[in-house]
């Protein structure tokens, strides 16, 4: 059967699905809705709590009824999520939002990497996969990268101006997604498969029992929490070097662009960094926050490029190792799991993020992350390897078939 279509669709879709142009005015927009820094961390956290208890159910929903309509479910969940944000006056109007929107996310996570790696393996093309998936991410990246500097002329316009667009992005996404060719799903069940229960509770023992797949999960846990802690650090960081606030469009472009570039190339990326790719990409983080840490002028900024280069290779490389070992029928509900797992690590760091910045300058922060992630990638890579057994390193056995 032939699904190359869904392929050149994808590449549409990315570019659309998570065109959110918030990323240089969210923490500003929060503020000036009179929040704290801790009280937007604890909405985070939230937000990362509502995707643990819908990650894996909404994952099932995509295995059993189909990642296309799990996907259609998904956009409408955000475009209704940032209308809230637009009307939201008070801390639990936005926890309302946060909800939704996490929500909107789970029933997106996993159903379209999913859809795309096995509409690929019916044609046996699913090596192409890290290559396919590399360059949808770029084209993500290189659209946020464009709305990154609308983002900063239109708030300056009106306050709510990046939500209502980032609305239209996600109609258009809905759009583009109807264009997708649901491919079938190997070993499952009659027309709706096994039960939520029973296929939530197969897919959790197939984790339990997989010694690879739980591997590269505690990464992607610890990573997860620098990862997204660094985004809400920021701003806190430019206003501290004294870069105004006009300019940060422009940065945020940049930072996106950076992103977009190494994502292309994830592929020669890892073939260059194997078998350390994991550990490089922590490094990377690592002496991007010491950078932060020390640096105390406005160039400093310039650090966080090596986190755009994590950031572009992180999905490419960690599902290509994930979806190599996870059967079709239960791709969508595993990945699930990944990410519950991921948000959930997150759900109890933000808050102690957030009292840490409250607390202390940004520069100390940076120096603390650094400090910490040093700490627990060591920790995770020896973890990684007393399971695995390994003599070696533990991509080498990851990547083994």
């Amino acid at each position: 059967m032939d699904f190359s279509k869904n392929i050149k669709t994808y590449y549409f879709y990315s570019t659309f699905a998570e065109l959110l142009i918030l990323g240089p005015i969210l923490v500003l927009f929060l503020i000036a809705k009179g929040l704290s820094f801790t009280e937007i961390m604890v909405l985070q956290s939230i937000s990362a709590i509502a995707v643990v208890l819908f990650e894996v159910p909404t994952g099932a929903v995509a295995d059993k009824i189909g990642r296309k309509e799990s996907i259609l479910i998904g956009a409408l969940l955000w475009a209704i999520s940032l209308g809230f944000y637009v009307l939201g006056k008070s801390f639990p109007m936005f926890i309302l939002a946060e909800v939704i929107f996490s929500l909107g996310a789970t029933f997106k996570s996993g159903a379209d990497n999913a859809l795309i790696y096995d509409s690929l393996k019916v044609m046996g093309r699913e090596k192409e996969f890290q290559s396919i998936e590399g360059k949808a991410r770029s084209f993500a990246l290189y659209a946020q990268a464009v709305g990154s500097i609308i983002a900063g002329f239109v708030y300056e316009v009106n306050k709510n101006l990046p939500f209502l667009i980032s609305v239209v992005f996600m109609l258009v996404t809905i759009i583009i997604t109807l264009r997708f060719k649901e491919p079938p799903i190997e070993g499952k069940v009659g027309k709706y498969g096994i039960n939520y229960l029973q296929q939530i509770k197969e897919s959790g023992k197939f984790i339990i029992s997989h010694e690879k797949i739980k591997a590269i999960i505690i990464f992607t846990m610890m990573f997860f929490i620098f990862y997204r802690t660094a985004f809400f650090y920021y701003q806190p960081y430019m206003e501290a070097v004294k870069i105004p606030v006009r300019y940060f469009g422009i940065i945020f472009f940049v930072f996106n662009i950076t992103a977009a570039f190494a994502s292309k190339r994830s592929h020669w990326i890892m073939d260059k960094t194997k078998p350390k790719t994991l550990t490089f990409m922590a490094l990377l983080m690592i002496v991007s926050f010491v950078l932060m840490g020390t640096v105390k002028v406005w160039f400093g900024v310039f650090a966080i490029l090596f986190q755009q280069v994590a950031r572009g290779i992180y999905r490419p490389v960690t599902t290509k190792y994930l979806n190599k070992h996870i059967p079709s029928d239960k791709r969508a509900t595993v990945l699930s799991f990944q990410s519950l797992a991921c948000n959930l690590s997150v759900a109890i760091a933000f808050p102690l993020m957030g009292v840490l910045k409250d607390h202390e300058n940004i520069f100390t922060t940076h120096m603390v992350l650094g400090l910490a992630m040093v700490i627990l990638t060591v920790m995770t890579m020896r973890y990684m390897k007393a399971r695995l057994g390994l003599k070696s390193n533990v991509e080498v056995d990851i990547e083994a078939h």
